[in-house]
């Protein structure tokens, strides 16, 4: 509120939340969303600019492939799983 967000209801517990999913669909359209005009857009890139992920968090391996082999990399790994 500090910043004028507005935040989401804080997660339901687990009962509560196999039931929501349950209702599928529906329930989901139901909710209401964080209002983004303009200024609130602006204010989430601002943020999110300064946002930095550890570089120890990330394998060597990774900056040794490109998106496209790990892409299809993925791919191949789900369609392994799917057969």
């Amino acid at each position: 509120q500090m910043l004028r967000l507005h935040l989401p209801d804080p997660p339901v517990d687990s009962e509560e939340e196999e039931e929501a999913a349950e209702e599928g669909a529906a329930a989901q359209s139901s909710r209401s969303s964080i209002p983004m005009d303009a200024e609130h857009v602006e204010l989430v890139k601002r943020t999110m600019a300064g946002v930095k992920l550890p570089s120890l968090g990330i394998p060597a391996w990774a900056s040794q492939i490109s998106e496209d082999q790990w892409k299809d990399m993925v791919q191949r790994t789900l369609q392994a799983r799917q057969s």
